[in-house]
């Protein structure tokens, strides 16, 4: 692979991971995600509050919606968007919405 294919995002099949090499620091690797993020020197934020992180300075957040997903899981009762609507596509909101009441319904089965 010449050099500057490496300063793109490439999966590395030998380290069995994503990759990018940058002209002025060292290389990142991991999952695509997080590669991404360093190569656009940007990110994803998804910012929702649980019963841990409600009336908190800090809200709980994730850089992936497959995070929000799991403090979802972790915490059905307690877990909101409320506030961050904005952060979100519609589909996203429809989503949680969704897996919210079916885990509510099943919880109290």
């Amino acid at each position: 692979m010449s050099r500057i294919n490496k300063l793109i995002p490439h999966y590395d099949r030998k380290r069995r991971r994503w990759r990018v090499e940058f002209a002025d620091r060292s290389p990142e690797e991991g999952d695509l995600l997080y590669v991404a993020s360093e190569y656009a020197r940007s990110g994803l934020y998804f910012p929702y509050n649980t019963e841990q992180t409600a009336e908190k300075e800090y809200n709980g957040h994730s850089h992936s919606f497959q995070g929000v997903i799991r403090a979802l899981l972790e915490d059905p009762a307690g877990f909101t968007t409320v506030g961050f609507e904005e952060y979100y596509s519609k589909q996203e909101l429809q989503f949680l919405a969704a897996l919210q009441n079916k885990l509510k319904t099943d919880l109290t089965k």
